[in-house]
């Protein structure tokens, strides 16, 4: 029968603030509808942990320094999603793999939240943004969008020997890049990481080796555009 067979969910990581008491639970529940029948919700709740539809509560103390059972919030939803397959007809074998399901989904939206892996899809969307532009320039892919820069041919023994990433304030429509460091031929390069409207065009209308270069648009933005550029030989 189900009630020999534990569901083994994936692991999911919770903040302490995410936990709300057994009793806030039961009280939140039922006010969604929840039934928990004649008996003692805990025992329900209990029931629902041993076969894997709850994950373990969690002992902690409360504000007055009592050590009470706390459930993770999104508990909550899980209890309203059981009663409403309940109410369905739905058996218990199927709730099972409906809740198995969910928790999957949510283990890895949470996986995806999480500040490392935010900074590391950030940092190689970055890279690959910066490589697909590289390669467009050559003339290797077309991106199918045309640039206004400096009018140069790229080789592909060319180097970039600097890079960065600024913005053309709004209601602007220029901005100078300070740099102290272009090379004798350097060619500056530029590609706009955000919509640029109403401007339809921007190129780099001047290069001082002393000081820096300067970026154009045909309009002033309606807001702060970012960009990114880059320097080579």
């Amino acid at each position: 029968m189900f009630l020999n067979n534990t569901v083994s969910f994936c692991p999911k990581l919770y903040l302490m603030d995410e936990f709300i008491s057994i009793d806030k639970l039961i009280k939140q529940a039922k006010a969604k509808g929840v039934n928990f029948g004649t008996g003692d919700p805990y025992n329900r709740l209990r029931y629902y942990t041993k076969i894997g539809w709850l994950p373990h509560m969690l002992r902690k103390a409360d504000k007055n320094g009592d050590i009470k059972g706390h459930y993770p919030k999104s508990s909550l939803e899980t209890l309203v999603t059981i009663e409403n397959l309940k109410s369905q007809g739905v058996d218990n074998e199927e709730i099972a793999k409906k809740l198995e399901n969910k928790t999957k989904k949510e283990s890895v939206i949470n996986f995806l939240k999480s500040p490392d892996i935010k900074r590391q899809i950030v940092t190689y969307s970055t890279l690959l943004l910066l490589f697909l532009i590289f390669i467009n320039e050559i003339g290797v892919i077309n991106l199918g969008k045309s640039k206004q820069i400096v009018s140069q041919d790229i080789y592909s023994n060319e180097q970039i020997y600097a890079s960065g990433t600024s913005f053309v304030p709004k209601n602007q429509n220029k901005i100078f890049i300070s740099f102290r460091d272009l090379k004798p031929n350097s060619k500056v390069y530029v590609t706009f990481t955000q919509n640029y409207s109403p401007a339809t065009r921007y190129w780099v209308s001047k290069i001082d080796q002393q000081n820096g270069f300067l970026v154009e648009l045909d309009a002033p933005v309606s807001s702060n555009v970012e960009f990114n550029w880059w320097l080579s030989l």
